[in-house]
């Protein structure tokens, strides 16, 4: 968990010598660690309903997805933030916003959501087909690749 939540951090780029405006990191080990068992949570309770945990997935090379998934629940949950503490104020001709990210944020979500749902969708249905054909059933050509399989050496 700790390796994935570093990993996280990497992608995010959420280090303190980066993020210039926020003090230290915006998200701790603790907030990155609560997105990943929801993006886990996510993930299992999308149809087909799966049972599988976090080394589940990464064992089956899901990084690329679950990484995103986790990223978008941080996005939601910063958002969130955002939007409560937002407050524009005035004085003297010059307008000042505060928290005013919201929809930087929202842009973010939604590119993120389309690629999850992509992708999270295609890995469940070869998820259920693998629970049909069972662990050691690879399946069975079809008389095209035995017809088609001496073209694939030219």
């Amino acid at each position: 968990m700790q390796d994935f939540v570093q990993l996280v951090r990497t992608f995010s780029r959420d280090y303190p010598e980066l993020n210039r405006i926020v003090s230290g990191e915006e998200s701790s080990d603790r907030q990155i660690a609560w997105a990943v068992f929801d993006a886990v949570s996510d993930f299992n309770g999308t149809p087909p309903f799966t049972n599988l945990f976090l080394d589940d997935l990464l064992q089956r090379h899901q990084h690329h997805l679950l990484l995103r998934m986790t990223i978008e629940s941080l996005i939601e949950s910063v958002g969130q933030l955002q939007t409560r503490n937002h407050i524009n104020y005035s004085n003297g001709g010059i307008n000042v916003g505060v928290n005013d990210k919201t929809p930087l944020l929202m842009n973010w979500l939604q590119y993120f959501k389309a690629i999850t749902e992509q992708k999270k969708m295609r890995v469940k249905v070869a998820l259920n087909i693998e629970s049909i054909l069972g662990p050691s059933n690879v399946g069975v050509h079809s008389e095209l690749w035995a017809v088609n399989a001496t073209y694939a050496a030219y």
